[in-house]
């Protein structure tokens, strides 16, 4: 009878952790860029191409949060996940584009923050019509980071 409580206590608490979402200003309606992503993993690249992402200003536009749709980060990664970098610090520029850094972050993925991998050296220019960026996500269990690389065009 306890392991049946047990079990459905987890199933609970599984259902309620998937469901959380993270707090995010993105929304169908945000801006999304299609593009290419590069991954050096093991020293060799893993390229992804059509890999959508979609960038939301905070209320004050001193932030924005980017969210990479569907992603895989090694080749032998076996399912596609969300991930979203919350309150990335921009600063418009004189050309009206935006810049953006942040260093240290953890993202969101699959219902929560997502320690195991932390957003470093995040850098990178947002135009009205394009995004570029690099950041190193670092595995914080192997010590290891793989570094990754974003160019995209804004998408009808």
């Amino acid at each position: 009878m306890m392991n049946k409580i047990f079990t459905l206590f987890a199933a609970a608490l599984c259902i309620l952790c998937s469901c959380e979402k993270a707090p995010t200003q993105i929304t169908d309606d945000s801006p999304k860029f299609s593009g290419h992503m590069t991954v050096v993993y093991e020293g060799k690249d893993f390229d992804q191409k059509d890999v959508k992402v979609q960038v939301e200003f905070n209320d004050d536009q001193t932030a924005i949060d980017i969210k990479l749709e569907k992603v895989k980060f090694v080749p032998a990664m076996p399912v596609r996940i969300d991930v979203t970098i919350l309150e990335v610090p921009v600063v418009q520029e004189p050309d009206g584009s935006w810049s953006f850094y942040t260093d240290g972050s953890t993202p969101w993925a699959m219902g929560g923050p997502y320690d195991t991998y932390r957003v470093d050296e995040l850098h990178g220019n947002l135009s009205e019509d394009s995004i570029d960026f690099s950041l190193d996500f670092y595995n914080t269990k192997k010590k290891t980071g793989y570094p990754t690389s974003y160019s995209g065009t804004l998408k009808d």
